[in-house]
């Protein structure tokens, strides 16, 4: 379905009248993760340990329509991140929404991801906890700003299965605590 709508928005966006102004971003992406940062209550008293992550991002991005001194842009992405340590591959893809206006850029984005390990699932005491599901939604939100043809940037992200909002897509997995990022990245646009 995100590919879907992703090919769908890209198709909407390259019909624009200049779509020379389209560009590709490749970005390195270092932070700090923990598994159920975003609770309050941490239901399932999943240790909160701050742990490195790193990503590699990269994304499509075409003018839509100008909102005034901005431009609207929409496109497809994919990450390829290490998490819990740098210890556990993570591959996501799926849409992402810009709004770029001056040297600054404001993105959201959007999809799916799979990692290839349950984060947090066994600790260092010996308990079980449920842990990261393996299947997850990836949502993120991120500032960039310009320095030429290359950027910085500062963000977060988080992916879970959504089982506390009630849009779980795989029930049978069970509850989620989520796995939350912070990060600072540096790119290159072409």
């Amino acid at each position: 379905m995100i590919i879907v709508a992703s090919l769908a928005f890209s198709q909407t966006a390259i019909a624009q009248p200049n779509p020379d102004n389209a560009h590709t971003d490749l970005e390195f992406r270092l932070g700090g993760g923990v598994l159920n940062g975003t609770s309050l209550d941490n239901d399932e008293g999943v240790p909160r340990t701050i742990k490195m992550t790193a990503q590699i991002f990269a994304d499509r991005l075409f003018p839509v329509t100008t909102i005034g001194d901005g431009v609207v842009e929409i496109g497809p992405y994919v990450k390829g991140a290490l998490l819990d340590g740098v210890s556990v591959p993570l591959v996501a893809g799926g849409v992402i929404l810009g709004y770029r206006f001056g040297n600054y850029e404001i993105l959201v984005n959007g999809g799916l991801a799979y990692a290839t390990e349950r984060i947090g699932e066994n600790t260092s005491d010996g308990s079980v906890h449920p842990g990261q599901t393996k299947q997850t939604y990836d949502l993120g939100l991120s500032l960039r700003y310009d320095i030429d043809q290359y950027f910085i940037s500062a963000g977060y992200q988080h992916n879970s299965n959504g089982s506390h909002f009630d849009i779980n897509f795989i029930p049978e997995k069970g509850s989620n605590p989520g796995y939350d990022n912070l990060f600072v990245g540096v790119g290159i646009r072409f």
